[in-house]
């Protein structure tokens, strides 16, 4: 087998595949996005990140352990000098080569509520992490909820497409037999051709949207983006909540509000570790010295002692920085109380979206049915030379913007209803 013939079988394996297996529906499509995405593996790894920033800020708590060795070569060994009884002397107290060895132990005994400043503020950073993580989901869902939308809207286009051709393409075969029976003039035969023309061009058009759609879906979900694939129609739920419960509801859940919330509590307590440097640092410490000299007469030392470093003054650097901290959460609260005074009328929006969508749905619908009936009474008085060329052009028109609204509509409300869930923050 040719190359050129594998890949087509291969393509109507896969074409096979697609028509006979089960269709996707969008909750699959979500999960498979989630797996994949690179926004959400981003999330995970801050997250992760967030978790090892806990764990340095307790391990500050635990005991610290540093050895250290030195060689050390003299060109002349230290040698005291002075005069005993009128008769100088001298002699030497360390030789000119010698090794040094030491062990330094040390546990904070208090640190002026540093430790714990930082141990709470790599926490809030955590639970910004994972309020961030949910949010990403979200952004995630409700994108490859209008790519799978697009997708079936696209679809329907090229049904819609498909049957005005078919119409259009009637309408041709009466004007040119008619026109043969001398019973219209050739310009009847002329629009007609012309119509026929356009409507194979939005035919292509429209199939041409669909593998953009399609393309644009696959690259979501992570899969080679002329990947087969068949999908389940959404069903739209009804909306029982009112605009008030909901925005309630969105208080409470919307993670972007988390979000910020603690990264503001993270930056207050950096800004009070940033204090807590200025205030006394007592530490236990313990130290093994091994010093090799052979006119010492023990070479080996132990120490064990409390420390205390007090900062009384560093030219202002704790203070200044623990100011800007306050002013970054500060700035931080501000985005906060914003995001919470929108999102009142975010879920209104949405709200009233999902409304007059759905009140489309009903107009829509019902012009659809008579824009049909339209089109058949027109065909049939056209054909009895009752009403001209333009009338039944004119009368497939109205037919197709009548389907076209009426499947607009639903996606539409689709759409909304998901966006709906996202704004209040349960999608």
């Amino acid at each position: 087998m040719t190359p050129v013939a594998r890949r087509i079988a291969l393509s109507l394996i896969a074409l096979t595949m697609a028509t006979t297996a089960p269709a996707e529906t969008l909750e699959e499509a979500w999960q498979l996005a989630l797996s994949g995405s690179f926004k959400m593996l981003a999330a995970e790894e801050q997250q992760l990140a967030a978790q090892q920033q806990i764990s340095s800020a307790k391990a500050a708590r635990l005991p610290t352990f540093t050895v250290a060795a030195d060689y050390v070569k003299l060109d002349n060994p230290p040698t005291v000098q002075g005069q005993f009884g009128g008769a100088p002397f001298e002699f030497a107290y360390w030789q000119t080569e010698s090794l040094f060895y030491s062990a330094l132990s040390s546990v904070p005994l208090y640190s002026g509520g540093r430790i714990t400043a930082g141990i709470k503020s790599a926490e809030a950073t955590q639970a910004a992490a994972i309020a961030a993580k949910a949010n990403t989901a979200s952004v995630v869902k409700i994108a490859v909820a209008q790519a799978y939308i697009g997708v079936l809207r696209a679809e329907d286009a090229i049904r819609l497409s498909d049957s005005h051709l078919q119409s259009v393409t009637a309408h041709q075969t009466d004007a040119s037999n008619l026109y043969r029976q001398g019973m219209v003039a050739r310009n009847d035969v002329l629009m007609a051709d012309v119509t026929l023309a356009n409507a194979r061009q939005q035919a292509l058009q429209a199939k041409y949207q669909s593998d953009i759609a399609r393309s644009a879906y696959n690259q979501l979900l992570n899969r080679p983006l002329d990947t087969p694939f068949k999908l389940d129609p959404i069903a739209v739920p009804q909306l029982i909540e009112t605009v008030d419960q909901l925005t309630t509801l969105a208080l409470v859940n919307r993670a972007d509000l988390e979000v910020l919330e603690h990264r503001t509590a993270a930056l207050d307590y950096d800004a009070k570790t940033a204090t807590a440097i200025t205030r006394p640092q007592i530490n236990l410490n313990t130290s093994y010295l091994f010093l090799e000299n052979e006119f010492q007469k023990h070479e080996n030392v132990w120490t064990t002692n409390v420390s205390l470093l007090w900062p009384i003054f560093d030219g202002g650097v704790s203070r200044h920085r623990s100011g800007a901290l306050h002013r970054q959460a500060a700035a931080m609260k501000a985005q906060h109380d914003e995001l919470n005074s929108l999102i009142a009328l975010q879920v209104r929006q949405a709200w009233l979206d999902v409304t007059q969508t759905r009140e489309r749905i009903k107009i829509a619908g019902g012009a659809v049915a008579q824009a049909e009936e339209n089109l058949v009474a027109s065909r049939n008085r056209y054909q009895a030379g009752l009403i001209s060329n333009t009338a039944l052009l004119d009368a497939e028109t109205l037919r197709m913007q009548a389907h076209n609204n009426h499947d607009n509509a639903i996606y539409d409300a689709t759409l909304a209803l998901l966006q709906l869930k996202q704004v209040v923050g349960i999608l």
